[in-house]
Formats: C-alpha cells, structure tokens, sequence
C-alpha cells in the first residue's frame, strides 16, 4: 500500500502545473466583484477606465453594472455563459429611439480555440409616424492562445459586429456599419488589450474589487 501512495501526489503536481486546468479555473471576464476596475491607455493617448459599481435589475435579471466613462453596460455570468445586456438605440429627428433590448449570450464557459458563435436579432418600431427596421449581427471565434505583455495563457478572439439600420421613408438610404474587433482576455484579469482598425486600447492597471 505504501508504494501506491505517491500517486495521487504526482497527479495533484502534473493538473496543477497544466496550462489547460489553469485556464479551465480562471475567469476570463471577471465582472462579478464590485468594485474591480480595468485602467487602459489609448494608442494616440488618453486612457478610458471601466468599474464594476453595483449590482442590480435591468430586463426583470439580476446583473451587475459596469461604467466606462459616462456609458453603463450590464452582464451577468452564469450557467456556463457570460450574458450581456443589449441596448441599441437609433437617433431621428433629434430623438433616441430603442430598437433592440435583450439579454444575449456574449461568450460561452469554457472557452476554446476554434469555438465560434453567431447572435443577431432583426427588428422594426415605428415612431412619429416612421418605421425604422433594425438588423443586428455579432460573430466572435477564439482564435488562439498567445502571450501579451506579461499576461501569459490569454485567449485571442475575433469578433466581427454589423448593424443596419433603414428609415423606411423617402430619402433615406439603409445605414450600414460593420466593426471587427481583436480582443486578448487573460486569466482572473479579463480584456487585456481590443484592437480595432480604428484604435487600440491596452490594460495598463487592474484592481480586483471585493
């Protein structure tokens, strides 16, 4: 019997230094802690600081509250997914219209490379008198794991996200926007760096709430 005992030990040794049951333990998008808060600098300068400030309701669903500047975002990560409040709104004659309100699944638990899922909605409202058709579509597959700047085991993924919005009245054309998006997700950290053609902003500070 006491040659069976060193076993388990070197089991417990081999699962603890696995890059793959380190990043099934981790939580890539740590939203659930009031008071975390993400510091990044924007390539170009300046810097942009997103908080978790509150636990809350929003579409009848408990969820905690994130503030980036003067914006609000709501999650909630639960049941093997991490869920996103979506709010999408139209300006017309001066006016910000809802079109599209609902929680939808932003990433699935656990992740892995070469996973890929699809969301999108289509939807009108009609307002003053107008019809305004809505069409939403958001694709993100993980990519691959990679190292940043000191954060080792990250997730790459791409996410690729088109709305199309048409005021359904003469003289106006569908307005189309396409956005693609690389975003790297560390362990216990979360985003660490989004690029877009446009812009990239990189984590210069993180401090866990609790």
């Amino acid at each position: 019997m006491r040659r069976l005992l060193p076993i388990p030990v070197i089991l417990i040794a081999a699962c603890g230094s696995n890059p793959l049951f380190m990043r099934l333990g981790a939580d890539y998008y740590p939203v659930t802690t009031i008071g975390t808060q993400w510091e990044y600098a924007i390539d170009g300068g300046g810097f942009v600081i997103t908080t978790v400030v509150d636990q809350t309701v929003t579409g009848e669903r408990s969820c905690y509250r994130l503030q980036t500047g003067a914006a609000y975002s709501y999650w909630a990560n639960e049941e093997g997914r991490l869920d996103h409040y979506e709010d999408h709104r139209v300006i017309f004659n001066g006016y910000e219209v809802p079109v599209f309100q609902a929680w939808v699944t932003y990433l699935d638990w656990p992740l892995c490379v070469g996973a890929s899922r699809v969301d999108s909605a289509s939807t009108f409202v009609t307002t003053q008198g107008v019809t305004i058709s809505h069409d939403w579509r958001r694709e993100t597959t993980v990519t691959g794991i990679g190292s940043l700047a000191g954060w080792d085991e990250c997730y790459i993924l791409e996410q690729e996200e088109r709305v199309v919005n048409w005021v359904q009245t003469g003289g106006f054309d569908p307005e189309t926007l396409t956005v693609k998006r690389t975003l790297w997700l560390a362990p216990d950290i979360g985003l660490v760096r989004k690029t877009t053609p446009d812009s990239t902003l990189t984590l210069t500070n993180f401090t866990m709430g609790g």
